[in-house]
């Protein structure tokens, strides 16, 4: 039975590698800054739980730290660029005027 658990737990990761490719696709194509932040946002959230599947699967405890932590690095890289994306923004339109 825990064998099967396993094969799921790597088809889980599979998935998961998929979408953080597919973000990343996003990240570098994505025709404007949002998109951009938003495949950065995507590639963090699945990077999360990939971390977060391995460390059921390996059955390590100290890698759901490792989890949180990369959690919040990667919220806080995602507000700054935001922060950033709308500061840009707002000088655009500024000198529009």
């Amino acid at each position: 039975m825990e064998h099967m658990y396993s094969i799921l737990f790597i088809i889980v990761l599979a998935c998961l590698a998929v979408g953080i490719l597919f973000g990343l696709i996003r990240a570098i194509v994505g025709p404007t800054r949002a998109d951009r932040i938003l495949g950065i946002n995507m590639i963090g959230s699945l990077s999360t739980a990939s971390i977060a599947v391995l460390a059921v699967l390996l059955k390590e405890a100290w890698l759901l730290d490792v989890c949180l932590v990369y959690c919040l690095i990667s919220f806080l890289a995602v507000v700054v660029l935001t922060k950033i994306h709308i500061s840009v923004k707002n000088e655009k339109e500024e000198n529009h005027d």
